[in-house]
């Protein structure tokens, strides 16, 4: 096992097709990319702990596959465009 960099200092990766378009995805948020890297590894983090907290997976044994359920959007209406277009939703 590596062992990761230490806090402030800065890590490298190489952009391929793939991560850029994933990388554009998530930035269709309005985050930066340092943003979006730092919310994804949080994110797969915080699945992973949890796996293996859970006594699902062995410590350190990535699972298979994961999922997340998301709530349904109960926000303003909004065009394609991310313009507003009337009150929130009714819930």
């Amino acid at each position: 096992m590596s062992t990761p960099p230490k806090a402030g200092k800065s890590l490298s990766v190489r952009i391929d097709g793939t991560l850029s378009d994933d990388l554009a995805t998530i930035m269709r948020t309005g985050m930066t990319a340092s943003d979006a890297v730092r919310y994804a590894v949080a994110f797969l983090a915080h699945g992973y702990s949890w796996v293996w907290e859970s006594g699902l997976y062995p410590d350190g044994v990535p699972p298979r596959c994961m999922a997340f359920r998301v709530p349904s959007y109960d926000g303003p209406a909004v065009a394609s465009d991310g313009r507003m277009t009337g009150p929130p939703h009714a819930g």
